[in-house]
């Protein structure tokens, strides 16, 4: 399956410091098979569906191709979350603990709960050897005051 890595940050991005098919760990022990470029208009068709579709409505703002606004609401979005975990595991017990469905509902609740296969790439400074799912994101949002500019640097297709 294909889906998207979107390096985002607080600072705005250099270019040579963008997110790009080489970035990342990828075959053998790594979560991707492989990664690659996309070109320009994948990537603004991309995240205008990240912005407008794929985060909490409302939350975000897209301001241009490489820019969107936080507009607060992360408050709501956390008791959205914690109640979904509950209501996830509430269906766990001794006897289904070991279905995988089960158990694969609940960490996915806990651990991608926008429910996306986008991953999160959160280093300005392309450094990082990592992204992650979408809670890693969500907890950065958390620590993000409304109004706050975000910048979006490298954006590339992986598969797993």
């Amino acid at each position: 399956m294909h889906s998207r890595i979107f390096q985002i940050s607080t600072m705005q991005i250099e270019k040579n410091n963008y997110l790009n098919e080489d970035t990342l760990q990828q075959g053998d022990n790594s979560f991707y098979d492989y990664c690659a470029d996309i070109d320009d208009e994948s990537r603004k068709e991309d995240i205008a569906y990240l912005v407008n579709s794929a985060l909490p409505k409302g939350m975000f703002e897209l301001l241009s191709e490489d820019t969107m606004r936080y507009n607060g609401g992360i408050e709501q979005w956390k008791e959205e979350y914690v109640a979904n975990i509950r209501k996830k595991a509430e269906v766990l017990t001794a006897e289904n603990m070991l279905t995988w469905s089960v158990s694969y509902n609940l960490r996915q609740a806990i651990e991608n709960p926008l429910d996306v296969a986008y991953h999160f790439y959160l280093d300005g400074d392309g450094c990082q050897s990592f992204a992650e799912p979408s809670f890693a994101f969500m907890e950065f949002v958390c620590n993000l005051e409304p109004g706050t500019i975000l910048y979006i640097g490298g954006v590339i297709d992986y598969h797993f």
